[in-house]
């Protein structure tokens, strides 16, 4: 009796447990593109090294450092990227005092900033400098928020003295004036607060990786002077030719050109004998 009722209690307490993990897989392969992908459950971050989760952050990353070959990190980076929800905003790439320079700016979601940055650090065989830093703003939200609701309020009572008409008209005329610059202190607190949401939600890394390029690798690319100027008289030959069998196409008209010239030459010169 003891056994058969351990074992109702056993099954009762491991029903929850089979229905919560089936709930869990269902909801991480729902169809309806809701759930995130393997990928992205793989990339989702355990813990923000740079982040409490309580306050406002903007997170930004000044990263300069030496690579190999600036064209297999680049190719390197854009594979992390395309793990995260990640963006390049901008990017040069340049050749300066026998340096091959790439300058890239991305924008990473903020949970991921961390994670970014560890896959980013592999590419690096000489670091010149990592500054990260973090810009808390959550106080200026709050500010933001509080002044917003105030000018609402203010405009609120403005519109109420303009529909039930109470006043002079010169006050009524002072409502609607007052009533249009709150409309545009309220439309660049919402611009603010929108900007700010935004720098909040996506990080910013600026990265400059560089590859030293020696003067014998430069020679070993760039042609001779000889070879340059034998390409240029190919050139210069291979246009000759083009015109030459252009002109060939087109030699019945040159003979008719220059034989109404000539008649023409010719008549303008009799002409002139007579007078």
């Amino acid at each position: 009796m003891l056994i058969s009722l351990s074992i109702i209690i056993l099954a009762s307490a491991c029903a929850p447990q089979a229905e919560k993990a089936s709930g869990e897989t269902q909801a991480l392969s729902d169809p309806a593109g809701n759930s995130l992908t393997q990928a992205q459950l793989a990339a989702t971050p355990a813990n923000d090294l740079y982040s409490d989760g309580k306050t406002k952050l903007i997170k930004t990353a000044n990263y300069s450092f030496e690579v190999d070959n600036v064209k297999k990190s680049t190719e390197a980076i854009i594979q992390s990227l395309r793990k995260y929800p990640a963006y390049i905003s901008s990017s040069s790439l340049h050749l300066e005092n026998f340096e091959l320079k790439n300058k890239i700016t991305i924008r990473v979601q903020n949970e991921y900033f961390h994670e970014l940055l560890q896959e980013i650090d592999l590419q690096a065989v000489y670091v010149n400098h990592r500054d990260v830093s973090t810009n808390d703003v959550s106080k200026e939200f709050v500010d933001l928020d509080s002044r917003l609701k105030t000018k609402r309020e203010v405009e609120a009572r403005y519109m109420d003295i303009l529909r039930k008409k109470a006043g002079t008209i010169e006050e009524l005329l002072n409502a609607e004036q007052q009533i249009g610059a709150l409309h545009e202190e309220i439309e660049a607190t919402i611009s603010r607060v929108n900007y700010l949401k935004e720098q909040v939600s996506y990080s910013t890394i600026n990265l400059e990786f560089y590859q030293t390029i020696t003067p014998e690798t430069i020679a070993s690319v760039e042609p001779a002077l000889k070879d340059k100027f034998a390409d240029a008289l190919a050139a210069g030959w291979s246009g000759v030719v083009a015109i030459a069998i252009a002109l060939a196409y087109i030699w019945p008209l040159i003979v008719t050109g220059a034989g109404v010239l000539l008649f023409m030459w010719f008549r303008n010169k009799r002409i002139g004998v007579k007078l």
